[in-house]
């Protein structure tokens, strides 16, 4: 029989630890974009909440179809799927703003799309963590230019938008380098 003594405690309270402040992360994320999206409706907008299934950041080198893909992309829930390819046929959505916390080496971030020909806002809830971030971060910075990209479960992209400043994305890439597995921390 595997005894388990008191060293094995502290792993398991800072496994709890961890999850508790995840948890609590992300529901702040999601109060917050409730909130945005309460005042911008408040304001005569509507809006379009979305909660992603799952978020990452991907680079070039990463395994989407197009090998100069970079971005991060959240995977929409399938009730609002069609609901974000229509106003995405519909319109673009020129205007953004990019709301971000870090806890814990991840990034819980609200991208809100602004569509003002039509009075229409789309806020994304995410969360992806910063080690996993290098490529992206790295070519964004470089292009000058970052892209998200809406998603459904099975990949097929239902809405992709190009931001202009990728700092508001990633405002400290040093930190990034750091954090980045394998990396030299070399400027290139």
């Amino acid at each position: 029989m595997v005894e388990i003594g008191d060293e094995e405690t502290p792993d398991v309270e800072r496994i709890a630890s961890e999850a508790d402040r995840r948890r609590e992360a992300w529901g702040a994320t999601l109060d917050d974009m409730t909130a945005m999206a309460d005042d911008l409706e408040a304001d005569g907008w509507d809006t379009v909440r979305i909660a992603a299934g799952d978020t990452g950041v991907f680079g070039p080198s990463s395994l989407k179809s197009d090998d100069e893909a970079y971005g991060i992309a959240y995977v929409v829930p399938g009730d609002k799927a069609e609901e974000i390819s229509e106003l995405f046929e519909e319109t673009q959505f020129p205007e953004y703003e990019v709301y971000r916390a870090e806890n814990d080496g991840r990034v819980y971030m609200v991208t809100a799309l602004f569509a003002p020909d039509i009075d229409t806002a789309v806020l994304v809830a995410g969360a992806w963590n910063l080690r996993e971030a290098l490529e992206c971060a790295t070519v964004a910075v470089e292009e000058g230019y970052m892209y998200t990209y809406l998603q459904k479960l099975d990949g097929t992209v239902v809405g992709i938008v190009e931001h202009d400043d990728p700092e508001k994305f990633f405002p400290n890439l040093d930190a990034i380098r750091r954090l980045a597995p394998n990396a030299d921390g070399d400027e290139e």
